[in-house]
């Protein structure tokens, strides 16, 4: 299989020593929540987030912004993470906003880093889910991290940290998982009707 079909298998990938590979199925497996994702491509998409987090927290810094920011590591990915609440929404009476801890209005920076984060926020989460499924587990155990914080993610870099199983195939079905004929589909192959027997005369 080329490289082309690798990015667009359901199925766990072994991407080996090809980052491209893995960054391309976080993107194109990153928005299915069945399927599986192997331990190679998880890791591979980690290590690729990595220098761009430190990236932006460094034009953060220098922006002036550093206090606005931290670095947030944990299964879900390594991304910067906001240390202050940003009021994004707000009226004469109430605001809406987003984060933990005093509230700030958002520089055109934060704004930048808050859809960056927006836009990989599904493609983190499925690669999240891809990759229990290829242990054999539901992706329900990221609740882990929502129920019990550090420990429940600890739990869980535990179990992405293990090899595939087997068993994790029957998350490759699911909603949008791909066509599958259906019985009474014109592509699916009838049995041939059976011929009616051959009449015989009898001569006199």
């Amino acid at each position: 299989m080329g490289d082309r079909g690798e990015v667009l298998d359901q199925g766990p990938v072994d991407v080996g020593a090809r980052p491209v590979v893995a960054w391309l199925r976080f993107w194109t497996q990153g928005w299915r929540f069945h399927g599986r994702a192997s331990r190679s491509e998880y890791w591979w998409v980690l290590l690729l987030e990595a220098p761009v987090a430190l990236g932006v927290g460094w034009l953060l810094q220098r922006a002036g912004l550093a206090s606005h920011w931290t670095l947030s590591a944990d299964p879900f990915g390594i991304v910067p993470a906001p240390q202050v609440t940003f009021r994004l929404v707000s009226s004469e009476h109430s605001w809406w906003g987003i984060g933990a801890g005093r509230d700030v209005r958002p520089s055109g920076w934060d704004l930048a880093v808050l859809a960056g984060l927006a836009l990989t926020f599904v493609p983190r989460w499925s690669l999240l889910v891809r990759r229990l499924h290829d242990r054999d587990h539901s992706g329900a155990w990221i609740l882990l991290m929502v129920c019990l914080g550090p420990f429940g993610a600890l739990v869980l870099a535990v179990m992405v940290l293990r090899s595939s199983r087997p068993n994790g195939a029957r998350f490759d079905r699911g909603l949008f998982a791909g066509r599958r004929d259906a019985p009474w589909s014109s592509t699916a192959v009838s049995a041939p009707a059976p011929e009616p027997p051959s009449e015989r005369h009898v001569s006199s």
